[in-house]
């Protein structure tokens, strides 16, 4: 069954943003109890929220370098693939997904894990992320709310 994890992720996109980069470090650095992969795909919400995170993976977490593009941009390996609705992600076996969307993604069975990243915003993004937990449960999944920050132990 397809790993499924929703954490909270801050009260705003510039704090998810951070969230998501240091989740792509564990990742990467294989640190944590997190899934041993050889890649990751990230999904965004917006092309805009995509090449932001873009950004931001070249310089946080500070000192730590990740691997990243723009799944639009050219052929090159990379550890994370940064992508947001409409666009495809490279098939590789032994992938995870990051999804920074508030909505559920398409393909989540190409995926050995799938991590929703939720902003607690109390308005649209937080109602939307809810709806991707009922979605999750309708499918069969048995996704796990994990409320602690990434520092937590059960991260």
């Amino acid at each position: 069954m397809l790993e499924t994890k929703f954490f909270v992720a801050g009260s705003n996109q510039e704090e998810a943003l951070k969230h998501t980069c240091e989740l792509a470090c564990k990742l990467f650095f294989k640190q944590s109890n997190l899934p041993a992969v050889e890649n990751i795909d990230i999904l965004c919400d917006t092309a805009l929220e995509a090449e932001s995170l873009d950004e931001l993976l070249w310089s946080y977490p500070k000192d730590a370098l990740i691997p990243h593009k723009l799944a639009h941009k050219d052929n090159q390996e990379v550890f994370a693939e940064i992508g947001y609705p409409g666009i495809k992600f490279t098939y590789k076996d032994n992938k995870g997904l990051i999804n920074l969307s508030p909505d559920l993604p398409n393909r989540t069975s190409d995926y050995l894990f799938y991590f929703q990243l939720v902003i607690k915003d109390n308005s649209s993004l937080r109602e939307r992320a809810a709806t991707t937990w009922t979605e999750c449960k309708s499918m069969g999944l048995q996704p796990i709310f994990v409320e602690d920050k990434l520092n937590g132990k059960e991260f």
